[in-house]
C-alpha cells in the first residue's frame, strides 16, 4: 500500500446518514494499515465494478465503483475517488476518499455498469 501512495496520502471514509447528514473520518496510510491487521483473518474482497479516469497533465481523477465482500458474501457497495500525481517512476496516489452506498445516498446511475 505504501508504495502505491505518497508518504502524506490520506484516506477519507465519506457517510451519508439516514437524515442526510455528511459526516467523514480521516486516516494516513498507517493509519488503514493498523486497522487491516486489527481485523485479523477476516478476509475482504473488493472488486472494482466500473471506473471513469479525467486527465491533465501530472494530475488524475478516478472514480471507482466497487463491491465489497467479506467470506464471499456482499457487504457493500461504493464509489473511490482517488486523486493521482504523476512521478518520474509513474503514477501515485495522494488522496482517496471512499463513500459507501446507503439508503440516504444510492449509487448514481451514470455510474453503474
Amino acid at each position: 500500500m505504501k508504495a502505491l501512495l505518497i508518504p502524506q496520502a490520506h484516506i477519507i471514509f465519506a457517510s451519508v446518514g439516514a437524515d442526510g447528514s455528511a459526516s467523514y473520518s480521516l486516516k494516513t496510510v498507517d493509519d488503514w494499515i493498523a486497522g487491516a491487521k486489527a481485523r485479523g483473518h477476516i478476509i475482504l474482497e473488493e472488486k472494482q465494478l466500473n471506473f471513469r479516469i479525467d486527465r491533465f497533465g501530472g494530475v488524475a481523477h478516478l472514480w471507482s465503483l466497487y463491491a465489497l465482500r467479506s467470506d464471499g458474501k456482499a457487504v457493500a457497495r461504493g464509489i473511490n475517488s482517488i486523486q493521482a500525481v504523476k512521478e518520474a517512476g509513474g503514477w501515485r496516489v495522494a488522496e482517496i476518499v471512499v463513500q459507501a452506498e446507503s439508503t440516504a445516498a444510492p449509487l448514481p446511475a451514470e455510474y453503474l455498469p
